[in-house]
């Protein structure tokens, strides 16, 4: 088969069934309709006389042939994307381009303000939507450019995915001022158990990193509130007697007081999440470093 006879289209359609596991959703990544892509499969199937793909209960699963030819097909796209992506020089001074982030609340909270003040004097058409995509949809939203970046505790179990921490800070109680527990000189678990706490969370169940080490140790805090957002908690901690299990920048932000946990806790930390496409492309390696940079002031301005 010579390459000059083949439609190099057909390579982009294979991979995203590969890495999709699915014709729609190779579909809705490629940008074009299911019937088009089984359409493509068939030509595939027809160059390469090897089935491809054989669909199962749980989804289009390779054969062994695409096995075999997959991971040439996928560095050759990558050093086409390279290739194409590298020409074009981003200068933020005239872009118009617009990121989409998905944080949650706190991390909205944390960046978003240092974020805007650094793209509007270095790039002040560029603009940002800001919103939260579930945890499981990010992968999929990063490959069909419905995000350009995630910032999430967990790193997603993708091969198409790179990560950077961009963030770690400690946990600490958060409490009004003149609260009981302020008069304790060391903490210790007994005197933490007294305490009523705010958990947050937008499930309806779950514990947080902090309540879960407890579990370990057959500890259960009281919660006397479940909420879902972080930034409605401030304002309640400082007008009752609530306490907050929450990032000690957290706490220093909206002015709380807090003091040390009794026992150790694995440290809090964030990563900056993108499609592995993304990697050379100007524009989004000068928000990567961007992103990073303002996660780095957090830590600066807090300390």
């Amino acid at each position: 088969m010579k390459i000059s006879s083949f439609d190099l289209n057909l390579f982009v359609i294979m991979n995203s069934i590969y890495t999709e596991g699915s014709l729609t959703k190779a579909a809705e990544v490629v940008g074009i309709t299911q019937p088009a892509v089984s359409n493509a499969l068939s030509r595939l199937r027809e160059k390469f006389d090897d089935e491809l793909f054989v669909r199962t209960g749980s989804g289009m699963v390779p054969t062994q042939k695409t096995e075999n030819i997959i991971k040439d097909i996928q560095n050759a796209l990558q050093l086409m994307q390279k290739s194409v992506n590298e020409p074009d020089e981003f200068n933020p001074e005239t872009s118009e381009r617009t990121f989409r982030i998905s944080l949650g609340d706190i991390n909205e909270g944390r960046i978003l303000a240092i974020l805007m003040n650094k793209i509007g004097k270095l790039a002040p058409h560029v603009k940002i939507e800001s919103y939260y995509s579930a945890r499981d949809q990010v992968p999929h939203a990063l490959a069909t450019n419905e995000l350009s970046f995630a910032v999430d505790p967990f790193i997603p179990n993708s091969k198409d995915t790179n990560s950077m921490k961009v963030f770690s800070d400690k946990f600490v109680v958060a409490h009004r001022a003149n609260h009981e527990v302020s008069k304790v000189e060391n903490l210790n678990l007994e005197e933490m158990l007294k305490l009523k706490y705010i958990n947050i969370s937008n499930r309806k169940r779950g514990a947080s990193v902090v309540e879960m080490e407890m579990q370990k140790m057959q500890l259960q805090p009281e919660m006397a509130l479940r909420a879902q957002h972080y930034l409605v908690t401030p304002e309640i901690v400082r007008s009752s007697d609530l306490c907050l299990l929450c990032a000690e920048t957290f706490a220093k932000k909206h002015g709380l007081s807090y003091v040390e946990l009794p026992f150790k806790v694995p440290a809090l930390e964030q990563y900056l999440i993108w499609h592995n496409s993304d990697d050379n492309d100007g524009s989004h390696v000068w928000m990567r470093n961007l992103i990073a940079e303002s996660f780095k002031e957090v830590g600066l301005t807090s300390s």
